[in-house]
């Protein structure tokens, strides 16, 4: 009995990825092509923005532990480093020059304490700046990272109009809160938005055709305060 060979749809999807993952442009942009099915398409792309994303993180990764340590030597290097004048100004430099021959004991005590104040205020500088530089880092790499989750989210769905207008003014500024929140992540952002463009706003139809005035309490003949009002009204109009 003749054995037959299934195919394994996992091993064909790796072939086609394999096959034209690689096929850029000189300016780097995959090119597909155009009689490929869409489902082919999103497949490829979003394997070749998942390489190309663990190839920047390993990249980040190293340059961060590279950062670390040039960190830690100039701290180290910063921390030791005392300005010559305390930043003092040159009156009281003046007068810590008066006591300095005078006074030998209390120019030692007033150095120090100088040094410790100047080192301290180093060490909040330098714990400042360092602080800024890493978020400054984290904002960076959270915007790239959001950039391909976008564009991702855009060729799984091409059928809704996700432009970064949209996403600026149409959308409930909450939303975006919550992911910045860190309450759920971009991409799950990306699918409340779509819920909410999806949804859309109700527009008044051929069928809404507002009150129906003949359901309304009433009667054809108005009464008799309206008829007195209306009599006021009508000789408002005669000219004497």
């Amino acid at each position: 009995m003749a054995k037959q060979n299934a195919s394994n749809p996992d091993t064909e999807i790796a072939e086609l990825v394999t096959k034209h993952v690689n096929n850029l442009d000189d300016k780097g942009k995959l090119q597909l092509p155009d009689d490929m099915p869409d489902w082919q398409k999103h497949v490829i792309r979003s394997e070749k923005r998942q390489r190309d994303a663990q190839s920047e993180l390993g990249k980040t990764q190293a340059q961060l532990r590279s950062e670390q340590a040039e960190k830690s030597v100039l701290l180290d290097a910063a921390s030791s480093i005392i300005p010559a004048d305390f930043q003092l100004s040159e009156d009281e430099i003046r007068q810590l020059e008066e006591i300095k021959y005078k006074d030998p004991d209390t120019y030692r005590l007033r150095v120090n304490e100088l040094e410790s104040k100047a080192k301290s205020a180093q060490a909040e500088k330098l714990k400042e700046l360092t602080t800024k530089a890493s978020e400054d880092a984290a904002n960076q790499h959270m915007a790239k990272s959001r950039t391909t989750v976008l564009a991702e989210f855009r060729d799984a769905n091409p059928e809704l109009v996700i432009t970064d207008d949209v996403l600026a003014n149409d959308v409930p500024p909450r939303l975006l809160a919550g992911a910045n929140a860190g309450t759920y992540t971009y991409g799950e952002y990306l699918e409340k938005v779509k819920a909410y463009v999806g949804t859309g706003k109700k527009i008044p139809g051929a069928d809404d055709k507002g009150p129906n005035l003949h359901s309304m309490p009433g009667s054809n003949t108005p009464g008799k305060g309206a008829a007195e009002r209306q009599g006021n009204k009508d000789l408002q109009k005669i000219t004497f």
